[in-house]
């Protein structure tokens, strides 16, 4: 592992908190703190930052794998992660962010703590260090633990999973117990230092006690004998729940703001301040949404039940737009994002959407006429017939947008004002329906895309500056815009990991009751973000355009609508774990214990992830020894470790992988194709069905 300590120039921006007093009290520049002078007041905040920022990259990718979303760009690393293929280069964000800016910090907190009494922010360095450990085990499997922030070891061993599973919920417990006592009266008062909580121990209990729930309930499939260090515990993970949240009210996120200016995480030079997801999911636009999610909320096993969280999980855009004559939206409709197909082609194309080549980053607001030739060849290679061509593209231009000709050639299009158009640089066929492909990206203050705080919409345009026209790209999402909340834990995670317990049991009736109540949970948990952002004036673009349908509260005869439909298990005799779980991923957003719940329950193997399929664009010749999809190695069970490993620590890495000689696996080196295939300590046995 490649050791890199936190640059304190980034800690220096929270210095005007602290007094000049107290700098000169330890004869030390305020200006340039050292590792051994740097407050914990300080030190603290920047910690739960690059574990934010390491689990907001996480879940992105994470839920790029388990099918959520995609990276629409060729051979990206997030490209690779949505079509089941791998590279190193993927883990690495997570991976620096974490033991560079987090991990690395959490003995210099721990040792200031002790030093002034401060036990509440060792204990918050102890909930912090277990949550980023257990991330990178869920990731990678193995991973440095006992050595991974000792300075002075270059070449870390490799720990178990299992063993830092067990080290883990040693350190909640060590921190409850912390929590649940007073500091001494002259320590610092975590208040001071704790971006989160606000320095609520009451809070960080629930949470440790949420944590151990999710964490002991990843180990259903393990049998006795497994594990000398854990176990699946059926009674404790009820105790666990007991005294987690027992409400909405009592859910635990950390906040984010739209900030008109921003300093740089000098790992990645993303922004701090907006929301860490948003960050990874959201800033760019090379990500888009996958159709298998879209139907969960828009079609759920079939129903053809429209979910009413879909328009706020979704993003929508704007599209047939009639122009004024200061070339300003006057009017237009809206289009919800249909989703990249990942496994066929739409009708009538005839190949999947990624053969064709990239999705466009952002279309180009037509502001005069632009006419634009399609060729007969390709015309007839994707659509068939110039008639199904152009009945494709009338879905989307009204009569005031485009108009068609058919000529010896192909089609020639009329773009009109107020058309918006994909690929309107090279007229290609292939991206007439692209722009139902809604952008995920939402614009912060800071980069002068929003107009204001309240104005989160995207506006980015290839060509022409669709802020001034007020053209909307993209509403963002509920979890991917600047402002938006990075859940930790919440009442609806609580509900469903009850449900899946009951289920697991054989208690089917107290398994359905968990399930609507964790429904329920997460239009509660929903709304008190919408609440807020309708407050705020969310709901109103800055050129007055109404997006309350993106961004106001669901109502409740909505919600009653819903829970009586057919998306909606009825009856306790029906219930199914599939049910549970495909609920579950919808209420749990794009926190990557999806990843971790998909693979528990071996993606669509074994029927609980229905209507998931293997992307097509898996590319075989990589894979050509994994078996077929009714084998479970043919899923892919972990990353590929950083580059950073693979180039400081590959003896390390590569003495990680020795153990599954015994299963016949012979692991050569860190970037040996067979290691995505290798489930992880808690994941190798068949789930409990």
């Amino acid at each position: 592992m490649k050791k890199i300590l936190l640059s304190l120039m980034c800690l220096a921006l929270l210095m005007g908190t602290t007094s000049c007093k107290d700098w000169l009290d330890v004869n030390t520049d305020p200006d340039s703190p050292s590792a051994e002078t740097a407050l914990v007041e300080v030190r603290l905040p920047w910690i739960q930052y690059y574990f934010s920022y390491a689990m907001g990259n996480t879940n992105f990718r994470a839920n790029c794998v388990s099918q959520m979303y995609i990276g629409h760009v060729s051979r990206s690393g997030n490209y690779l992660l949505t079509n089941w293929d791998y590279i190193d280069g993927p883990s690495t964000t997570a991976y620096q962010n974490w033991f560079t800016g987090g991990a690395s910090n959490v003995p210099y907190l721990i040792s200031k703590a002790e030093a002034e009494g401060a036990t509440h922010y060792i204990a918050a360095a102890e909930v912090v260090k277990a949550m980023g450990s257990i991330m990178m085990v869920d990731l990678f499997g193995e991973m440095p633990f006992d050595e991974s922030a000792d300075q002075s070891i270059l070449a870390p061993h490799y720990d178990d999973g299992d063993y830092t599973y067990a080290a883990c919920f040693d350190l909640l417990d060590d921190a409850i117990a912390k929590f649940s006592t007073s500091q001494i009266a002259t320590a610092t008062p975590l208040s001071k230092g704790d971006i989160w909580f606000g320095g609520d121990t009451q809070k960080w209990i629930k949470l440790c006690y949420g944590l151990k729930a999710r964490w002991m309930m990843n180990l259903s499939k393990m049998k006795s004998g497994d594990s000398q260090y854990v176990s699946f515990d059926a009674n404790e993970i009820r105790n666990c729940l007991s005294k987690a949240p027992q409400s909405t009210g009592e859910d635990l996120y950390a906040t984010y703001e739209n900030v008109e200016t921003a300093t740089y995480n000098y790992t990645v030079s993303d922004a701090y301040g907006p929301n860490t997801t948003w960050d990874c999911a959201a800033w760019g636009l090379n990500q888009r949404i996958n159709r298998w999610y879209v139907n969960l909320l828009t079609n759920f096993k079939g129903s053809g039940v429209m979910d009413p969280r879909a328009p706020k999980l979704i993003p929508s855009s704007m599209y047939k737009a009639k122009l004024n004559a200061s070339n300003a939206v006057e009017s237009c409709e809206w289009l919800m994002d249909a989703g990249v197909n990942e496994y066929e082609a739409d009708s009538p194309m005839l190949m999947v959407r990624h053969n064709i080549g990239n999705i466009p980053n952002s279309a180009t607001l037509i502001l005069a006429d632009k006419k634009m030739s399609y060729g007969e060849a390709a015309i007839v290679s994707y659509y068939g017939s110039d008639d199904n061509f152009i009945a494709a593209a009338k879905k989307y231009y009204s009569d005031d947008n485009a108009t068609f000709e058919k000529t010896a050639n192909g089609v020639v299009i009329t773009f009109h004002p107020g058309a918006m158009v994909a690929g309107a640089s090279s007229p290609n066929p292939a991206n007439i329906e692209d722009i139902k492909y809604v952008q995920l990206a939402a614009d912060a203050l800071f980069e002068n895309n929003g107009f204001s705080a309240s104005d989160m919409n995207c506006y980015r345009s290839a060509t022409t500056d669709g802020k001034s026209a007020g053209f909307v790209q993209g509403t963002g999402t509920f979890y991917t815009r600047p402002d938006s909340d990075n859940d930790l834990f919440t009442y609806a995670e609580a509900c469903f990991i009850e449900a899946e317990l009951d289920m697991l049991e054989g208690k089917t009736g107290d398994a359905y009751n968990a399930y609507i109540k964790g429904i329920k949970a997460h239009f509660d948990r929903m709304n008190r973000k919408l609440n807020e952002w309708k407050g705020k004036g969310c709901c109103t673009t800055a050129k007055g355009f109404d997006v309350s349908f993106a961004y106001a509260p669901i109502p409740q005869d909505d919600i009653d609508t819903y829970m009586a439909s057919a998306a909606v298990c009825q009856s306790s005799s029906q219930i199914s774990m599939s049910h549970i779980m495909m609920q579950k991923f919808i209420a749990m957003g794009p926190m990557a214990q999806n990843w971790n719940d998909v693979r528990k329950y071996d993606y669509y193997m074994n029927g609980v992830y229905t209507e998931m399929k293997c992307p097509a664009y898996r590319p075989g010749a990589n894979y050509d020894w994994v078996p077929g999809d009714n084998n479970r190695r043919f899923y892919p069970r972990r990353w590929f470790h950083s580059s950073h490993e693979n180039n400081y620590n590959q003896t390390n890495l590569t003495a990680s992988y020795a153990k599954y000689a015994a299963d016949g696996i012979t692991i050569t080196g860190g970037r040996d194709r067979q290691i995505p295939s290798i489930p992880i300590f808690w994941d190798k046995n068949a789930p409990v069905l």
